[in-house]
This record gives structure tokens, sequence and C-alpha cells, in this order.
């Protein structure tokens, strides 16, 4: 698990259950380009210096020589945004904080951005790269966007609807800051259709909204970053949208969203273009206090370019909204598959550990379904929690291939609730709750091996009911301890 251990200096081979190609740190010529060299000055008095120029003039110093470390030392600096080159290390030494300008207008011109799913024009990030090759942000220092502004400035503003504009190209599409709309806050990082990528060893402090967001970027390491985001209005901590072979590791999570989160993109523009977030690895991090409804590792809701070949493994959740989350809606389609969790702690979870819903934003939409197969999570422990399981299939898509081993639940305040899925195996679990501990709603194919269910109730520990509920395995479980509902008959159970 990952807690206060010292983060390693070299990074451990990624075994994964799928193929993956080895990422690996960017490498720059030793060459450093110190900003006070290039007329940087540190904060004083009620009017500080701006060094946005003199950062930009280092910047393009280190390009024009092939490339290295632009250095911003140990003290307080005022910039605005900071727009990166390839073959560039922004290395932030430990001891120095770059605070960003609150001044609204420097975030002109608009740069191209994905905005929670849809490509549009808006202020700049804080960071931006943009079609890079080689690029870093390193360093023990802190980038503190002073979001006060960027949440007061947004609140109650509204900025268009974003699953409409999808429908029309982006040089037609009424949406952004350079559409005349406002209320869009920017990105802390952007790495957009960029390569060979490091972030890492640096605090992110008070981001407008999302903190490192890939998007349409490849072989990309995210590593020992703290994230400091909970008072942040979709303070997302890492966003891997429609990006591929990256690692992200040993990072510390307090955030106003979800701590890790993959996505692809909503809706017509995202089909189309069919990117999806793959080959990913998350291990050896912590989330605490991750807040707003969220997760410790999340996938969607935005999936309309598909979701596949993750590996999650050694993190540990407290005090968060929920633990382990898929998220998607009718309109999305596409496929969310290949997911493989394993070795979580979870402790003192508000609303759900492990939560599976097709119904984000409610059962009244319409359009392409998403498919969620192929799940396989492992070595779960949950300690303190209103609901340990939800899994929830829609009529037409149902979930598949759903694998749940070696789980333990105490503390629940109910118990899991399974609805719309098919081929769902249950080893070595276990499920202790004060309501019924397990509720089966039309679900075909339930094998249960090893499962102990207990709770507080008189009634028998599992429920089955639905008219499609059918082929169900209790394994060590007795007949005594299964109710069937008015649709289900006793000849649903198999022989073990």
């Amino acid at each position: 698990m990952a807690q206060e251990n010292q983060v390693p200096e070299d990074i451990a081979p990624i075994n994964t259950p799928f193929d993956m190609a080895e990422v690996e740190r960017p490498s720059f010529p030793d060459r450093t380009f110190d900003i006070r060299d290039y007329g940087a000055q540190q904060m004083q008095g009620e009017n500080p210096f701006e060094n946005t120029d003199a950062i930009h003039k280092a910047i393009e110093a280190a390009h024009q020589a092939g490339g290295g470390k632009v250095l911003i030392p140990k003290g307080e600096w005022l910039s605005a945004p900071i727009h990166l080159k390839s073959n560039i290390n922004l290395h932030v030494a430990e001891g120095a904080t770059v605070y960003f300008s609150t001044d609204k207008e420097d975030y002109l011109p608009v740069v191209r951005q994905r905005h929670e799913g849809v490509e549009a024009y808006n202020y700049s990030p804080m960071i931006y790269a943009y079609k890079l090759n080689n690029v870093a942000v390193t360093g023990k220092g802190a980038l503190d966007a002073q979001g006060d502004h960027w949440w007061e400035w947004a609140e109650g503003k509204d900025f268009g609807e974003r699953t409409e504009v999808t429908k029309v190209p982006l040089s037609r599409r009424a949406y952004g800051k350079g559409a005349g709309l406002e209320g869009m806050r920017p990105n802390f990082l952007i790495f957009w259709k960029s390569e060979d990528i490091l972030v890492e060893g640096i605090t992110l402090k008070d981001s407008p909204m999302w903190n490192v967001h890939l998007v349409y970027s490849n072989r990309a390491i995210v590593r020992d970053v703290t994230v400091n985001s909970l008072r942040a209005p979709n303070g997302d901590g890492v966003v891997l949208d429609s990006a591929s072979d990256v690692l992200v590791e040993y990072n510390h999570f307090q955030t106003g969203d979800d701590a890790v989160v993959l996505k692809s993109g909503v809706n017509e523009e995202a089909l189309k273009l069919d990117i999806p977030t793959q080959n990913i690895v998350v291990r050896n991090f912590e989330a605490r206090n991750v807040r707003t409804g969220s997760g410790g590792i999340v996938f969607g809701s935005e999936t309309s370019g598909g979701i596949r070949n993750v590996y999650v493994h050694d993190a540990y959740f407290e005090g968060s909204d929920r633990g382990i989350r898929f998220k998607t809606e009718r309109g999305r389609g596409n496929v969310i598959e290949n997911i493989y969790i394993r070795d979580i702690e979870m402790k003192d979870i508000d609303s759900q550990a492990i939560n599976f819903n097709t119904y984000y934003s409610g059962p009244g939409l319409t359009g392409p379904s998403p498919l969620i197969r192929n799940i396989d999570i492992r070595n779960i422990q949950i300690d303190g929690v209103p609901e340990p399981i939800v899994l929830m299939g829609l009529p037409e898509k149902w979930l598949e291939n759903i694998n749940l081993q070696d789980i333990r639940v105490i503390n629940a305040e109910e118990g899991a609730r399974i609805t719309r899925v098919k081929n769902l195996t249950m080893k070595n679990v276990e499920i202790s709750s004060n309501t019924r501990a397990m509720i089966v709603d039309d679900t075909y194919e339930l094998t249960l091996d090893n499962v102990t269910l207990t709770d507080n109730t008189e009634g028998a520990e599992l429920l089955l009911e639905g008219e499609y509920t059918g082929a169900i395995s209790i394994g060590n479980m007795t007949l005594n301890q299964v109710e069937f509902g008015e649709e289900v008959s006793e000849n649903i159970i198999r022989e073990n």
C-alpha cells in the first residue's frame, strides 16, 4: 500500500495482464537555464514582478540550444501561463513556489483543449504542452494556481450544453471563451497530443478545476505528485483522457473530485474520434478526503472513446466519497473492458466502495449504450461504508464477466446490490452489514464460491429477484440463507 514510504528513485518494471510497452523517463541534455539569468525576480511588495517573459525566454533559449533544464530556483515567483516546448524539463526546485496570475486577461489568447470531454477553445491552462515530444515538469517545489478567483467567477454561469455541441464541428461550435461564452475554468496542466512526458515530484495546489490532464497523449509517467485541490470544484487529480501507455505511481491526493480518473470524451465527437484510453498502470498511491461525489480510482463518466487494458494496484483510500467507481450512461456508447484492480484498502468511505453505475445522469437519456465487461477486482479490504458493492447494468446492456475475489467488508450499513449482470463470480468474499447482506436482481450466471454473508436481520442473507435471474450457484451457502422473490423459483439454483 502507498502510505508514507520513501519513493524509490528507480521505476520498477511494469508487469501487466496485457501487452504494454515499457515507459521510461524522457532524457534531456545536461544544460541548465536559470530563469534569473533571463530577468526573473522574486515576489516582493504589493505589486510583485510577473516572470512570464523571463520564463519563456529561458524556455526558448533551452529549445534553441537543443533542450535542457529550465530552472525555477528556491523562492516565490509570480507568473502567467507557461507554454512549454519539446525537449524541455521545467524544474521547480525544492523551496520554490510559482503563484499563477489572478488576472484572467493573462490567460488569453485562447488555446485548444478538451473541456469535460468536449473539444473547445478556452482560457489557457497554467502549464500547456501542445503537440510536444520529450517534455517534463519536475522538482520538489510547488505550483499554486490561486484558484479562488476562478471558482467565484464561474459560479452560476451557464456556458452551454456540452453534449449538444458535440454534434457540430469545432470551427462552428458556440462553446468556450472564443465563442463569447464565459464560465469554463481552465485546467492546471494540459498535455495535448504529446509524447514522452514526465510529471514528477511537484505539489499542485488550488487548481481552477482538473489538475494533471493528458489528452490524446502517449508514453507518460506521473509519479510522486502531491495534489491538494480539496476546495476546488471539479478538482480531479490525474485525468487520463484518450491517453495510452501511461504509468501513474506514488502520488498523494486530497482532491475536490476524483483522485485518478480515466476518460475518453463524450457522445458524437468522441464516438467519431474513437480514441480509447488504454494500456494504463496506476499503482502505489493514496487518496484521502476525496470529496464531492468522487472516487479513488474512477472510470468515466466520459467514456465514448472506450477504456481498456488498465491495471490498478496497491492503494489506500480513506474518508473518500467512493472507492472504485465506474460511471457512464446512454449516449456515451463504446466499451470499458479488461480492467484489473488489486490490493486496495478502504476505510470510512462515505457512499459506495465498489460502484458500477450505467445511469450516471439518470434513466431518461437515449443514444448508444455503453458496455462494461471483463472486470477483475481482487484483494479489497473495506472497513466502514454505507453501500459496499453496487453493480447496475442497463436493461439493454448488462454488465458482463465480472470477477470479485478476496474481498472483505466490515462495518457496512447495507449489503451488496447486484442488478443486470451476466456472468458474475464472487469468490472468497465476506460481507457483514446491518441490513440484508446481498440483493440480486435480474442477474444470470452468478457463481458464489466461499461467500460468507452476515447481517443484523432475521431473514435470509441473500435475496434473489427479477424475472431474468437464473443459473445461480450458491457454493457453500444453504437454501435456508436464500429468499426467492415472486418471479424466481428454486429451480434457478445450479448444482455445486
